[in-house]
């Protein structure tokens, strides 16, 4: 951490009703879209506090106030309820002037307490912990499913609308600014022959099929805090994408990454499949949590919400490469385009094992009745 950045982070701490200055800063760097860093702020009589810095991209968010005011509704209406859970959703601290957020050379931060004993994973092998993973968002789903959607703002529009995503795609191959569309042929024919597939979901929602309810939008397995030793989730984090939605894309965004047997940027697609047991478990644990506010129709769907969700991500990797990565951050050449890869990869074997998927989530409802 170099003096110019520490002096930007004790800028933003002096926004706050906090005593002493930072003694320790680090990056945390598994994000893909803002800059977090876990800082210890000690005090002149020795207290040192561990919170969580985090700067809001605002190339990604470019109205940051309304992803703020979400995350304060949220916690509004967990303050209402007045009730405690087995996971906790993550607030933020109120500055000085009584936002849950601090500006500093216009750039937008926000501060939280470090949750102790806490650990987020890429991978899991324990397919028990997959049970809780599921139970944290499905519960996240059930506390939030009375509050207000008009309440909320649409912080990305068309987050998850996968027939703009695709028609965006598309657009992008069309436009192939750097010549990189020629050596990715195949996978450009993959997103054509399934785009009818990973559209049947926003298309029941526009005919009233589908009801929106509010939803995370951004269901990684590593959005859950979980305790270092139990493995029991203890916090769901980034909302950033809070907004309406439909519960089958967040199943399916916490199917596609934490029921991956490889890592989300797997370069060896051989690696790549849908582990059937972890599936399971966090099926059975989403399921528990809030199959009782559900649609049937809603219900049926999880397991497509899997497939479009991989689908539409692996589009906007792919995107993102032709067009030269300025959206995700990359660590390597050819990067996101690994990533592409890995989620086709997924998808195609989520395809093969589409019938079994449905079943296991038709048992786990039988089991939960």
């Amino acid at each position: 951490m170099n003096d110019l950045n520490l002096k930007v982070l004790n800028n933003v701490i002096s926004q706050y009703p906090l005593q002493g200055t930072i003694t320790e800063a680090s990056p945390c760097v598994n994000g893909h879209i803002n800059d977090t860093y876990r800082v210890s702020l000690g005090e002149a009589s020795g207290i040192t506090h561990e919170l969580i810095l985090q700067r809001i991209n605002d190339h990604v968010f470019v109205e940051p106030e309304k992803v703020m005011h979400n995350i304060q509704e949220i916690a509004a209406h967990l303050r209402q309820k007045d009730s405690a859970y087995d996971c906790d959703i993550i607030s933020f601290l109120d500055t000085k002037d009584g936002q849950n957020y601090a500006v500093v050379n216009d750039q937008f931060w926000r501060l939280c307490h470090y949750v102790p004993n806490s650990v987020t994973y890429e991978l899991v092998d324990d397919a028990s912990m997959l049970f809780s993973a599921g139970f944290a968002f499905g519960q996240f789903q059930s506390i939030l499913a009375d509050l207000p959607m008009e309440n909320l703002h649409e912080t990305i529009p068309d987050f998850h609308n996968t027939r703009k995503r695709l028609d965006a795609f598309f657009a992008t191959v069309a436009e192939d600014p750097l010549g990189r569309a020629a050596a990715i042929e195949e996978e450009i024919a993959f997103f054509a022959e399934h785009r009818n597939l990973a559209c049947q979901l926003i298309n029941l929602q526009e005919q009233g099929v589908l009801p929106l309810r509010v939803t995370h939008n951004d269901t990684k397995y590593n959005n859950i805090l979980m305790h270092e030793e139990t493995g029991k989730p203890l916090c769901v984090i980034d909302l950033d994408t809070v907004m309406p939605g439909l519960p089958a894309h967040d199943f399916g965004d916490a199917i596609r990454f934490a029921a991956n047997t490889a890592v989300e940027d797997e370069p060896d697609t051989s690696k790549v499949a849908l582990n059937m047991d972890n599936y399971r478990e966090f099926t059975r644990g989403f399921i528990s949590a809030c199959s009782g506010f559900l649609t049937d129709k809603e219900i049926e769907t999880m397991a497509l919400g899997a497939i479009t969700i991989t689908i539409e991500l692996a589009s906007r990797f792919l995107a993102d490469h032709i067009d030269g990565d300025h959206y995700f951050k990359i660590h390597r050449p050819n990067h996101n385009l690994e990533r592409a890869r890995c989620q086709i990869a997924l998808a195609q074997d989520m395809l093969a094992k589409y019938d079994q998927m449905q079943e296991i989530v038709m048992d786990s409802v039988k089991v939960n009745v």
